[in-house]
């Protein structure tokens, strides 16, 4: 199930569809962004990064602290597909 809009919009807690454009960049951003990470698009991850992407539109140091927390999740991850293909 890759993760929607839709989905996004509702785990941001957005009414209505003013904003969809802009989610819809922070979703395939996010979707780039874990798959380079991680070899997959694991939902999760794709919906934790893209809320990221949307709550911290301010300075990169702040959103690089905030990628920083994430790192475990992304190895772990990482770690899990890898040994899925073995």
């Amino acid at each position: 199930m890759a993760v929607s809009v839709d989905m996004l919009r509702e785990h941001l807690r957005i009414d209505g569809s003013m904003e969809d454009a802009m989610l819809s960049f922070y979703l395939e951003t996010a979707k780039k962004y874990v798959k380079n990470a991680t070899g997959t698009e694991a939902d999760h991850l794709v919906l934790i990064v893209a809320s990221i992407f949307y709550e911290y539109r301010v300075s990169e140091e702040e959103m690089g602290k905030a990628f920083d927390a994430l790192t475990p999740f992304f190895v772990q991850e990482a770690m899990t597909n890898g040994a899925a293909t073995d």
